[in-house]
């Protein structure tokens, strides 16, 4: 009898031991299984903010994309307008050295025979003049002109007449010698205009319009010869004649 006593006892402690090793097991899996479902919300969690941060993303890029098409585009156009500005520029610029050619040519024709008392025309810088600067057109002091340079300036009244739109500047220039006590000028400068003026006179005698014409100073400023010889202060004492031209509209001849 206290045999079976005895196993009873030793069974039931068995049992309340194996009892609670199965209760101290489950709280420790209940607590693993809520520490994982807190990991996995966690990481659901992060992967949705993840996910929105990629979308954002992508259409960030998507309309940076567009942004930067649009402004490639922006620039092939500006590049094709800048193309075909310069192919006009350069159909102008050939068109408009054709004009000078052309001019060149008939102004040269007016002077050509008369190229031997010292008129010539010049090309500088894309410009035309025609310069005067043998030592018979202006003697020293003087600002009268010969017989030969009336005519060529009557034939260049005629041209000027015959092309309204054309524009002249007559420049006169001195050697840089003193005046003379009791001239009829008070300087170099005065004397220049009075140059320019010889020739604007006989060109408005001729029939020029005013509005075509101006005459300008410039005194003993722009010397071409060396004032130091006489020969060089010859070729100071000058007019030059300045054609100013819009060349589209000039040649109607």
């Amino acid at each position: 009898m206290r045999l079976i006593l005895n196993l009873l006892v030793f069974f039931l402690v068995v049992g309340l031991t194996q009892s609670c090793v199965s209760k101290k097991k489950y709280d420790e899996l209940v607590a693993a299984k809520e520490a994982t479902d807190r990991a996995l919300a966690e990481t659901q969690e992060q992967v949705k903010q993840l996910q929105e941060e990629k979308d954002a993303l992508a259409a960030e890029m998507e309309s940076e994309k567009a942004r930067l098409n649009g402004e490639i585009q922006n620039i092939k156009s500006q590049l094709d307008a800048t193309k075909n500005e310069v192919a006009n520029v350069k159909k102008e610029l050939t068109a408009t050295e054709k004009e000078l050619e052309d001019l060149r040519m008939q102004i040269d024709g007016i002077f050509n025979k008369y190229k031997e008392s010292g008129l010539s025309l010049e090309n500088r810088d894309g410009q035309l003049f025609v310069v005067t600067k043998s030592p018979v057109n202006y003697n020293s002091g003087s600002y009268r002109v010969d017989s030969d340079e009336r005519s060529a300036i009557a034939e260049l009244a005629e041209k000027l007449k015959a092309n309204p739109e054309l524009t002249i500047l007559v420049e006169g220039h001195t050697d840089d010698q003193k005046v003379k006590e009791g001239a009829s000028y008070a300087d170099n400068w005065e004397l220049g205009y009075k140059r320019a003026m010889s020739i604007v006179n006989r060109l408005l005698k001729e029939g020029v319009n005013a509005n075509q014409v101006s005459a300008v100073t410039r005194g003993d400023t722009q010397p071409v010869g060396d004032n130091d010889s006489a020969d060089g202060r010859s070729e100071n004492r000058r007019s030059v004649v300045k054609p100013h031209v819009e060349l589209g509209n000039l040649i109607k001849n």
